[in-house]
């Protein structure tokens, strides 16, 4: 990452969170120039916390399970960021679960219900069986604004195939404020972080209490390595869940 780069996002952290914000980038981006190092959070929405939606809210509002040709006719479109690793996991059994308003397409998010999704290259987690893993979230930039990410999120728990699973999981940087800021007006609550710390690839990995009381354990990497399950990439800050 070039030195205009990191001075332009430390500038932008400073004036949309504050001076903590900013010491926080700061020292990751220092630490990061000698060693691998960084800092997750995982955090969970729960099907009782669910925000409920306006009576008004889903007008027009639909769902459904992406199919192979969605996904071919989409990766064709690079407005959809549906690339080879995507194809990949959904070979490898995950879903993409399609929002139309109106029937015209305006977003999708993607579920891994195995229990083993890869976060990071070298990092898997093993996940307590009522939860799915929610991740690249996408809205299409002229239906922005409208509320799909509540809807989503509504959406994906209410599938026939998931109706048994109570929650969503997910992970943000610690470094990723807008993300942060994002999920708690979701209705996301920290459960836990992660901290990996040494070399990229093959960091030491180390899962915090709260974490473990959740059920969430590490487990070992693929061989060889599916694509790893990105955050989401609908917040403008490094691509994270949101």
């Amino acid at each position: 990452m070039s030195v205009r780069i990191v001075l332009s996002r430390m500038a932008e952290t400073r004036r949309r969170f504050g001076w903590g914000a900013w010491l926080l980038f700061l020292l990751h981006t220092l630490v990061n120039r000698f060693v691998y190092f960084e800092w997750l959070e995982l955090i969970v929405l729960d099907r009782r916390s669910l925000r409920p939606l306006p009576p008004h809210h889903g007008a027009g509002f639909t769902a459904r399970l992406a199919t192979a040709d969605d996904l071919a006719a989409l990766a064709a479109q690079p407005q959809w960021e549906i690339g080879e690793d995507k194809l990949r996991l959904f070979e490898a059994g995950d879903q993409c679960v399609l929002s139309l308003l109106d029937g015209q397409l305006a977003g999708y998010t993607w579920v891994h219900a195995r229990g083993l999704p890869d976060l990071l290259p070298g990092l898997r987690l093993r996940l307590p069986g009522h939860v799915l893993y929610n991740y690249a979230g996408l809205t299409a930039p002229a239906f922005r604004g409208a509320g799909l990410q509540s809807m989503r999120h509504h959406s994906v728990l209410a599938q026939p195939q998931w109706t048994d699973r109570e929650a969503l999981v997910g992970y943000v940087r610690r470094i990723n404020f807008a993300s942060r800021k994002g999920q708690g007006k979701s209705g996301y609550r920290r459960i836990g972080a992660i901290w990996l710390f040494g070399r990229r690839g093959h960091p030491f990995i180390w899962l915090s209490p709260g974490a473990r009381t959740f059920g969430i354990r590490l487990a070992e990497p693929p061989t060889p390595e599916l694509p790893v399950h990105p955050a989401d990439p609908a917040t403008p800050s490094e691509g994270q869940l949101t």
